[in-house]
C-alpha cells in the first residue's frame, strides 16, 4: 500500500518592503603613478655601472690611459661595436666616447656604421 501524500503548506512568501536607494559613492579608480616614479624606475634600471676604484685622476689623464685600453682590447679582439666595448670595459660611457674620439682624431682607429651598429677597428 501506497502512503497517501501528505499536502505540504508552502509558507508565506515574505514581503520585502522597499528600501530607500542609497546614494552610491563614486568609483575610485586606481592611482596612477606619478611622473617621478616612473623615472625612479627607469633611473633605476638604468644605473651607471660601478668605475673600478681608482684615485682621482685629471680627466685628460683618464681619457688617455682609457684610449691605450681600448687600443690594447681591438688589437686582441679586432673589429667590435661600440656598444660591446662600452659594456666590456669598467670606465664610464663618456670617458669611452671620448677616448674613441682622440684615437680617431691620433689617426688609429676607423668607425664604421652598418645597420645602426657603430663599429671600431684598428687602422692596418
Amino acid at each position: 500500500m501506497k502512503k497517501p501524500k501528505a499536502a505540504t503548506e508552502k509558507p508565506a512568501q515574505k514581503v520585502k518592503a522597499e528600501q530607500p536607494v542609497a546614494a552610491t559613492a563614486p568609483k575610485t579608480t586606481a592611482k596612477k603613478p606619478s611622473p617621478d616614479q616612473k623615472t625612479a624606475k627607469k633611473a633605476q634600471a638604468a644605473a651607471p655601472k660601478p668605475v673600478a676604484a681608482q684615485p682621482e685622476m685629471a680627466m685628460p689623464e683618464r681619457v688617455g690611459l682609457t684610449a691605450g685600453r681600448i687600443w690594447h682590447y681591438l688589437a686582441e679582439n679586432g673589429a667590435t661595436p661600440v656598444e660591446k666595448l662600452v659594456g666590456e670595459l669598467t670606465e664610464e660611457e663618456k670617458i669611452i666616447q671620448r677616448s674613441i674620439g682622440w684615437l680617431a682624431q691620433e689617426g688609429k682607429i676607423t668607425l664604421a656604421a652598418v645597420d645602426r651598429v657603430e663599429t671600431i677597428a684598428l687602422k692596418d
